[in-house]
């Protein structure tokens, strides 16, 4: 019995971060990671877009390309100065590639965003 145990204790702790719902913490505002969320979503070749909620910053969206239509979600909360996304991608299987290549492409829009505001404004005229 006690080999039961321990070995069903063993398989818990291996699968207990399957049943996590993925939260990343991201050190931008909510509006300005808000603004790369939806950027990302834009792309018609990767999402279709079902809802927007501007108000309340949360998507519904489904990827293109996969061979059954899953519904997922994503969801900001602000937290002392940062900003935390909540996602919820339904994939059959281990292989959590959606999750992985949105959070990519997200990270992406972010960075090109954080370039662009931080780029210096370029005068017109040149000083001698």
């Amino acid at each position: 019995m006690s080999k039961f145990l321990i070995a069903l204790m063993l398989l818990l702790i291996v699968a207990s971060p399957a049943f996590a719902k993925p939260a990343d913490l991201y050190p931008v505002s909510c509006n300005d990671l808000w603004a790369s969320v939806k950027d990302t979503l834009q792309n018609p070749r990767n999402y279709g877009i079902t809802s927007v909620d501007d108000l309340n910053r949360r998507a519904s969206f489904v990827v293109v390309g996969n061979l059954t239509q899953y519904t997922d979600r994503v969801a900001l909360a602000g937290n002392d100065g940062s900003c935390e996304i909540k996602s919820t991608f339904l994939e059959v299987g281990a292989d959590n590639s959606d999750w992985r290549q949105f959070h990519h492409r997200l990270a992406q829009s972010l960075a090109k965003s954080q370039a662009a505001k931080s780029k210096p404004v370029e005068t017109g005229a040149a000083q001698p």
